[in-house]
């Protein structure tokens, strides 16, 4: 072992593989003091077209470049790697976009789920969106997503919680890979004994090492051009705003020169390679002739192609960027190749400047030792390798959702929704929607019968209550239980209009509820109603309904519960009423009005009585309420406090005994009954006196003619 590799051994090193469509790059390195450190690095070229346009056709060929690869940074470093760090072709990659509104009660601030819900919804539209064009988005999960703007009123928000408004909007884009692409990658590797650490997206990858986070606020597009795919990924107001890929890429220009110069794949390959390094080449085609021809003259048979691959990449840039952005870079062994940059720039409308090759030379904070290439095809691997080591612990997370293993890229941080997104749980399926309601009438007013509550869907993590913005974690076990909707609501006649209700008239029960109708048929009791019933009753709720349904004339005198009352008097459940006719009105309230003065007068005299024999004991040393006419016994026993009220009565201070009612004001005011002197005005508190009403402590009653 190396003194270098002594000194290194304690840290932490990750082995990461770029596998690409002509090559497989490995490279193992570490973090040291903020720099990237490339300890060792090995290209392995395919022996076989294993790969076409990224995806692995051959998986015991592709996995054989990966034993290779190994055995020789295993040999190299002195370490044994069991995990490794891969990246899914971006050619796999659909992404789709979409902007949902929603109208909220613009009272109440917006609260967490609502915003959730409005991400989930979005996510939904976005993918039912794709299945509509593609139904092989079945086989496709969503791996995640990025809000690119949220909207309040239909303006720009950084956030909407806790805001207050009329409508939300959110622009987001979903992501979304192939299982395929997956299961072959993990099979390539498996079969070697390697476990993935980490996963990550080519063009993702690509950017972390050619576009510094302190650039990516520019509007820039980096374009990785391999041998079967041109992987495009977006970058604007620091982060990545779009995807796009192309099947044209550099297979395109060297099978274009085996078939111009008659020549086998791997032999066109190379000398596609060579063109970007000298002005003269020398080739021999399937037939042994040798031939020399200038760079130059090469190039302009193959314009045509080199064209084609030009244009589909510029071309897909507008159509993800909306407009040229302000530059482009390429990365990838097939952005050498001649002229291309200047045919993009062209297409773009760009100076041609701006359209650059970055290579290692372009990635700060780099230090690389034991390895040869430097050039663009380098900068994914690169980015692989610094992805994984920023990510160390967080790799590609299995999690279990109802029992069943499912695996997500760790892109970001992952949420319950990207569990569920992943194995095709539509989301919508948490929410209870209530039973069906139906409509009936009362008395001609219409009345909706909400169908019953449904319990909403319920979501465990790891056993504990969670929701669909719960971060989750490798191996975290996920329960999804359904909502139950619920059912139609069972609805009574009993339940809308109380036909139990009722009072006493004479000692006989008498329904408050009478001529009782449903759709034009008299009944009673609990019937169950159905849609559209028509129900039609009559209410008793005053003595003058009473009088009407009995037919009692006015002079007919009514109590209630042993008291004369007007026919304004709204009659209570189980009131005791009693009807009595022939007795004049006035006679039968006067009588009242006597029997009150007697009883209250009886009870000022036990006040009194009370008060002289606490005197007597020595247990009231001083009277401390002194009514304003002491000579009468109510004044007398309002001596004791705890007997006694204030009232104001005609805007003048009474004492009363207390446990009065109204009736037996008559008898402490000064009030002449004898005959009418203009309109009676009688109050209570301002209300309409009831002759029953208890007086209180503090009340103001107005009792006088006027």
């Amino acid at each position: 072992m190396s003194a270098q590799i002594t000194e290194t051994h304690y840290k932490q090193r990750v082995f990461a593989v770029d596998i690409g469509t002509r090559s497989v790059i490995g490279l193992v390195g570490y973090y040291e003091n903020g720099k990237l450190v490339v300890e060792h690095g090995e290209v392995e070229y395919h022996k076989d077209r294993v790969m076409i346009d990224g995806q692995i056709h051959d998986i015991d060929g592709v996995t054989e470049s990966i034993r290779v690869i190994r055995a020789k940074l295993e040999g190299a470093s002195g370490q044994t790697f069991t995990e490794v760090a891969i990246a899914a072709a971006g050619r796999s990659l659909i992404t789709g976009r979409a902007r949902l509104a929603q109208q909220i009660d613009e009272t109440k601030p917006i609260e967490k789920h609502v915003i959730d819900s409005l991400e989930m919804d979005g996510l939904q539209k976005v993918y039912t969106e794709l299945l509509e064009t593609s139904p092989e988005m079945q086989d496709y999960f969503c791996i995640g997503h990025t809000v690119v703007h949220y909207y309040l009123n239909e303006k720009t928000m950084l956030s909407l919680l806790g805001h207050k408004g009329r409508s939300i909007e959110v622009d987001l884009i979903a992501t979304f890979l192939p299982r395929t692409v997956v299961d072959s990658l993990y099979a390539a590797v498996s079969r070697i004994g390697l476990d993935v650490s980490y996963m990550t997206l080519e063009p993702i990858a690509a950017i972390e090492a050619a576009v510094p986070a302190n650039i990516r606020l520019l509007n820039i597009a980096l374009v990785d051009i391999g041998a079967g795919t041109s992987d495009i990924a977006i970058t604007k107001d620091g982060t990545i705003v779009a995807y796009a890929m192309t099947a044209t890429a550099g297979d395109e220009i060297t099978e274009a020169l085996a078939q111009a110069y008659l020549m086998d794949f791997d032999s066109a390959e190379e000398l596609k390679c060579r063109l970007r390094e000298q002005p003269v080449q020398q080739y021999k085609d399937i037939i042994g002739i040798e031939y020399e021809k200038p760079t130059e003259e090469i190039l302009d048979q193959l314009s045509e192609v080199i064209d084609l691959v030009a244009k589909n990449i510029a071309d897909n840039v507008l159509d993800k960027n909306g407009k040229s952005p302000s530059a482009v870079f390429l990365t990838g062994g097939g952005s050498q190749i001649p002229r291309l940059n200047q045919l993009i720039a062209g297409y773009l409308e760009l100076p041609a400047e701006r359209v650059t090759t970055r290579d290692m030379s372009n990635i700060p904070n780099l230090s690389v030792s034991n390895f040869k290439l430097e050039g663009p095809e380098v900068v994914t691997p690169i980015g692989i390798l610094a992805k994984a080591l920023s990510h160390l612990g967080r790799d590609f997370v299995e999690v279990f959702v109802n029992g069943a293993g499912v695996k997500l890229i760790n892109t970001k941080t992952l949420k319950v929704i990207d569990a569920l997104m992943l194995v095709g749980f539509n989301p919508q399926q948490l929410i209870a929607k209530a039973g069906r309601s139906f409509e009936v009438y009362l008395n001609g007013r219409k009345k909706t019968v909400f169908g019953e509550a449904g319990e909403a869907g319920e979501i465990y993590v790891n056993g504990e209550p969670a929701s669909i913005s719960t971060p989750i974690k490798a191996q975290d076990r996920i329960v999804i239980v359904p909502a139950k909707h619920g059912e139609k609501r069972a609805m009574t006649l009993g339940k809308l209009v109380h036909v139990h209700a009722g009072f006493k008239v004479n000692g006989a029960w008498m329904s408050t509820i009478v001529n009782l109708r449903l759709n034009g048929q008299a009944t009673e009791g609990d019937l169950l109603l159905a849609d559209q019933d028509v129900i039609e009753f009559e209410q008793l709720e005053t003595v003058a309904d009473l009088r009407k349904a009995l037919v009692l004339d006015a002079s007919v005198v009514v109590y209630a519960n042993g008291m004369v009352v007007e026919d304004s008097y709204r009659v209570a459940d189980h009131d005791l009423i009693s009807v009595e006719a022939g007795i004049d009105a006035e006679e039968a309230a006067a009588a009242q009005v006597e029997a009150a003065r007697e009883e209250a007068a009886a009870a000022a005299v036990v006040a009194a009585e009370a008060v002289e024999t606490a005197d007597a004991a020595g247990e009231v040393e001083a009277a401390e309420f002194v009514a304003a006419e002491p000579a009468e016994p109510a004044a007398t026993a309002a001596d004791n406090v705890d007997a006694a009220i204030a009232i104001v009565c005609n805007s003048s201070p009474l004492v009363l005994p207390r446990g009065l009612v109204f009736v037996n004001l008559f008898d402490y005011v000064d009030f002449d009954r004898s005959k009418r002197q203009g309109s009676l005005l009688m109050t209570h508190n301002g209300d309409p006196i009831s002759y029953t009403r208890p007086i209180l402590d503090g009340d103001v009653i107005e009792l006088r003619w006027v």
